[in-house]
């Protein structure tokens, strides 16, 4: 029988960047691990820079506004995709501070990653949880290390 493999991060870069699937695979790896997630899970990635985010945060979220990352939950029967993220490249280029891009890529994703797997800000409480999350995942993913909770 012949099974097909599943990537855990589907990229469609629709930008002129070139960027390595893998800063965003490891962080996945760290957060399946931590998450409880069956090992057959991936999400879809997208990242752009042509405008795009700011048409699907106003027709989503309501708001008429470039954003930095978006992310919509996938609810599928018997498939493991977590769901979509869609960064903007250029938002988070502006706003990286001292951080490279790659380093500001994968704290967007680990945030659009996080909400997709539940997480959100709309509460202090449920703030300092998510914030606590990506502290957690980044220091692991800096250090290299998976760990199991």
């Amino acid at each position: 029988m012949n099974i097909l493999k599943i990537k855990p991060v589907i990229l469609s870069n629709k930008t002129a960047e070139s960027i390595e699937i893998k800063i965003f695979e490891e962080l996945f790896f760290i957060v399946l691990n931590n998450e409880s997630r069956p090992p057959d899970s991936f999400v879809n990635l997208e990242l752009t820079n042509d405008g795009s985010i700011k048409q699907l945060n106003k027709k989503y979220l309501g708001r008429d506004e470039i954003t930095d990352v978006l992310s919509f939950t996938a609810n599928i029967p018997e498939v493991n995709l977590i769901g979509d993220i869609i960064i903007d490249i250029n938002a988070a280029k502006s706003q990286k501070e001292d951080r490279t891009v790659s380093e500001e890529l994968q704290i967007l994703f680990l945030h659009g990653l996080l909400h997709c797997l539940g997480y959100d800000h709309l509460t202090i409480e449920d703030q300092r949880i998510m914030e606590a999350k990506e502290s957690e995942y980044l220091n692991l993913l800096k250090k290299g290390e998976k760990l199991d909770s």
